[in-house]
């Protein structure tokens, strides 16, 4: 892909596990990190609520802590992605091929911001167009 000019963006939510969040830092927060599992697509979802969800729901009780990051990326470069749902408008998600993420990456607009911590017990949470909470990591 060539280089876009980023009029327009979008943004899309990630929920991370606390390694993929290790490898996301390591990668100076400019990735967008695949899936632990062998997953064969990476979901990248429309609304920050409904990435929080799944970090509570599933990856803290599976690891321990779940984190959602938020990436900027041009509106044409999405556009070759499926969106889909798995109930709701609020559900809507990119269905991006794993084997994709890296040239993907190259487009991030921007780095990934860390917006939501859960833990089993505390979270945090910050609104768009609030700062990152990436000081909060400790």
């Amino acid at each position: 892909m060539k280089s876009l000019s980023h009029q327009h963006t979008v943004a899309v939510y990630q929920t991370l596990s606390p390694s993929q969040l290790a490898a996301l830092q390591g990668a100076a927060w400019r990735r967008i990190v695949p899936g632990q599992g062998g997953e064969y697509f990476c979901q990248l979802k429309l609304q920050q609520r409904y990435a929080e969800m799944i970090a509570r729901q599933w990856a803290v009780p599976a690891c321990g802590a779940g984190y959602v990051v938020r990436l900027i990326l041009p509106q044409q470069v999405l556009a070759h992605y499926d969106l889909t749902t798995v109930a709701y408008d609020e559900h809507l998600e990119y269905q991006v091929p794993t084997c994709e993420l890296a040239e993907l990456s190259r487009h991030l607009v921007g780095q990934v911001e860390l917006v939501s911590v859960f833990r089993e017990w505390e979270s945090f949470s910050v609104p768009m167009h609030s700062p990152p909470l990436t000081a909060l990591m400790g």
